[in-house]
């Protein structure tokens, strides 16, 4: 391996090929936590950041036993990260996301109130629907909070985003209790709509996203959407949702 040294820093960078990738390889986040993340190390500031599953990279160069990547997609594109090479080896890889947005079909049901969430404890009002996405269809809450503040999303067609950011662990992490093989509650997709405050998400209550109820197979549903990417580079999936909500308010 050959290389040169950095005049700011004295430190011997790499130019040519480390752990298995060449500089300026195309490479993709191919595991995350069991939050659905992977934190990695910007390069110009402290602390860590986020990057969901099959994010876009290309290896730029490799210092102190650590892989530097310059991000291609998502919110953070452009920036520069690292990872240290044993986490390189272990989280990056060459399994791209499918170029297309996955299809999602919601279609409205009945509005059940009384709904009981038995990890919550809880009797909950639900505008039900069934969401399809391929071959995965699984029962979804579009509405919980009748208070006027909420409503059910509006029939039509609709963009689901990247997920923005890890959202709050103590919103869904006892849903693991319901479904202990659960994985990836902190990711939401947002969805373009009004201010993008919706989302699909795991849980059992819905402030107007669509909230998928099926507890056991939220792994299967975050695969389906993480593993696309739409045409703009910003979305994972487009959303259809039919019918009319028994409850709209």
């Amino acid at each position: 391996m050959t290389g040169a040294r950095v005049p700011a820093t004295g430190h011997i960078v790499s130019t040519q090929r480390h752990a298995g990738a060449p500089i300026g390889q195309v490479m993709y986040v191919n595991k995350v936590a069991s939050d659905g993340w992977l934190q990695v190390k910007p390069e110009s500031r402290t602390g860590l950041v986020p990057l969901c599953k099959y994010t876009k990279l290309a290896m730029t160069h490799f210092a102190d036993g650590r892989t530097y990547f310059k991000v291609l997609d998502g919110h953070h594109k452009g920036q520069v990260m690292s990872l240290g090479d044993a986490n390189a080896k272990e989280y990056l890889g060459i399994r791209a996301p499918v170029q297309s947005a996955a299809q999602i079909v919601v279609t409205y049901g009945r509005f059940e109130a009384a709904w009981h969430s038995s990890v919550r404890k809880l009797n909950i009002d639900q505008q039900m629907a069934t969401m399809s996405i391929g071959s995965i269809q699984v029962q979804v809450t579009m509405n919980s909070d009748w208070r006027g503040l909420f409503y059910p999303l509006p029939p039509g067609s609709y963009a689901v985003l990247l997920p923005d950011a890890p959202h709050d662990k103590n919103m869904t992490q006892y849903y693991r209790e319901g479904a202990p093989g659960m994985k990836f509650d902190q990711v939401w997709f947002p969805i373009r709509f009004g201010d993008n405050s919706r989302y699909v998400h795991v849980g059992n209550v819905s402030d107007g996203c669509v909230t998928v109820l099926d507890l056991a197979r939220w792994n299967d549903v975050h695969e389906a959407l993480i593993s696309h990417r739409g045409s703009d580079g910003a979305s994972v999936a487009q959303l259809t949702v039919k019918g009319t909500p028994e409850r709209a308010r």
